[in-house]
C-alpha cells in the first residue's frame, strides 16, 4: 500500500474525493496532505438528496489537523462550490462536514450570506438598529402601566437621548 492509499483510508476519503499527494518534511516536522476532488465528481445536495450536482468552481483551504506523531500535520483541500438548482450554491465541504461548529457556520452563512457579504462591501453594519431596538424594548419594559403611547415615547425619548436629568446647582 502506497503512502497516499494509507493516508486515504486513514482520513475515511470516499469518491469523489482523494488524497492527490503527501509531502513530509522531517527538518519543519511538518506533514501536508494535499485533498482534491474528481473532476467528474458529482454531488447529492444536503436538503433534498438530489444527486448528479456538478462542481462550477473551486478554492483552497487549508485546515491543521491532528499531529502525525510529533509532526504538525495540515490538509489541503481544493474544495468546490456547488449549485443545486433548488437551494442555490453551497460549500459542498462545509455542509458535510463531519466537525458541528463547521456545519452551523454553514448554515449561518447559508441564512444570513447576503448581510455578511453586504458587511463586507460596505462596512456598515445592522448595530446601529439594534442598539435604537434594544433602548425601545428597554423603554417598553421601564414604560409598562403608562396609561398611553404618548408616555411611551417620551421614556424612549429620554432613553435615547442618554440626558442628564440631575438638577442643576444653584
Amino acid at each position: 500500500m502506497r503512502g497516499v492509499e494509507l493516508f486515504q483510508l486513514a482520513l475515511g476519503i470516499e469518491w469523489p474525493w482523494r488524497v492527490e499527494r503527501a509531502e513530509f518534511d522531517p527538518k519543519r516536522k511538518r506533514l501536508d496532505i494535499h485533498i482534491d476532488v474528481e473532476p467528474a465528481g458529482t454531488f447529492a445536495c444536503p436538503e433534498c438528496g438530489r444527486t448528479g450536482c456538478k462542481a462550477w468552481d473551486t478554492s483552497e483551504k487549508e485546515w491543521r489537523h491532528l499531529n502525525f506523531f510529533q509532526h504538525e500535520a495540515f490538509l489541503h483541500v481544493r474544495t468546490p462550490r456547488v449549485k443545486w438548482p433548488e437551494h442555490g450554491v453551497r460549500y459542498f465541504w462545509a455542509t458535510h462536514s463531519r466537525l458541528a461548529p463547521i456545519v452551523r457556520v454553514a448554515r449561518t452563512l447559508e441564512k444570513h450570506g447576503d448581510g455578511v457579504l453586504r458587511w463586507f462591501r460596505s462596512r456598515v453594519s445592522n448595530g446601529i438598529l439594534e442598539g435604537i431596538n434594544r433602548l425601545i424594548q428597554a423603554a417598553k419594559a421601564k414604560a409598562r402601566g403608562y396609561r398611553s403611547t404618548r408616555n411611551l415615547i417620551a421614556m424612549v425619548y429620554l432613553l435615547a437621548g442618554k440626558l442628564d436629568l440631575k438638577p442643576l446647582p444653584i
